[in-house]
């Protein structure tokens, strides 16, 4: 995936028909000093390596963080080029656009035109993933860039992709996946996550582990009352609750003639709609305005 985000992201030139393998994770320089790397991708064969990829994740930017990068990212790249004779190129995700602007600084060796300039990415940074074809392919994508897409016109979609990109792990993978991405979205995208969730068990066949998993979990914590016996006002029940759970999540007032109209409706593409508008309504009212 590294080698996807370079070569699309950022448009380096990343050989695309190329073997990528796992190197060497530390760095051996003089004396008995070893650097050591988050992931380093080699592209090509043992023999010959064509191109190669450094993979940090910098979750924070103190200070401390600063200084350590500033002495320690450039040698990464310059002693790996040396030990491997192709180009190096340092990549560096982070977990929102604060820490990638601080930690992606110029870095000024002292040597004149010697400036290291570490490449980061967070998740706004990343493309939106709508498409299921590359959802399955690319997984791994879809987690790191929901995050950043939440907010905006795509949230459905990239939600109901992150969806797909879980079903495509193992049952083990899937749920530490499924862990990893709910910490990271706030807390109106993940109750909507777990909403698309547990209403599409009745509209997917599922396929793998995971998502049966899933679904066993969703049905013993009480989530979504009434879709795991598939009558049609279980799943209204459950689209119901979670419009009102992401209103209060929001801080939206919900009178009970707001709150009645809500639980009484059965019909499911209405309760989508409302659910959808639920997390970004600035009042009830708006709710039931006509599209």
């Amino acid at each position: 995936m590294a080698a996807k985000v370079a070569r699309d992201v950022f448009g380096l030139p990343v050989p695309e028909d190329t073997c990528w393998r796992l190197g060497p994770e530390t760095v051996t320089v003089l004396g008995p000093l070893e650097l050591h790397l988050d992931v380093a991708l080699v592209g090509g064969n043992p023999q010959r390596p064509e191109y190669a990829i450094i993979q940090e994740v910098q979750n924070t930017c103190t200070a401390d963080d600063l200084a350590r990068i500033r002495s320690s990212w450039p040698e990464y790249v310059t002693n790996l080029r040396k030990r491997l004779g192709c180009p190096v190129v340092l990549l560096a995700y982070c977990p929102i656009e604060r820490v990638a602007a601080a930690v992606g600084q110029p870095i000024h060796t002292g040597h004149p035109g010697f400036v290291f300039t570490p490449i980061t990415y967070w998740p706004g940074r990343l493309g939106p993933v709508t498409d299921p074809d590359q959802a399955r392919e690319w997984p791994e994508l879809v987690l790191l860039s929901a995050p950043g897409h939440v907010q905006d016109e795509s949230r459905r979609p990239v939600l109901e992709m992150v969806l797909r990109a879980l079903e495509t792990f193992g049952p083990e993978r899937g749920l530490i996946y499924y862990d990893y991405i709910s910490a990271r979205l706030p807390e109106a995208a993940r109750i909507e996550l777990e909403a698309i969730m547990s209403i599409s068990v009745e509209n997917y066949q599922w396929e793998s582990e995971f998502a049966r998993r899933h679904q066993a979990i969703g049905h013993a914590e009480g989530k979504a009352q009434g879709v795991a016996e598939g009558r049609a006002e279980g799943k209204a029940e459950g689209e119901a609750s979670a419009i009102l759970t992401v209103l209060a999540a929001r801080g939206i007032e919900v009178d009970e003639a707001a709150r009645e109209r809500i639980l009484a409706c059965a019909d499911l593409e209405r309760l989508s709609d409302w659910l959808t508008r639920a997390v970004t309504v600035a009042a009830v009212a708006e709710l039931f305005d006509s599209p």
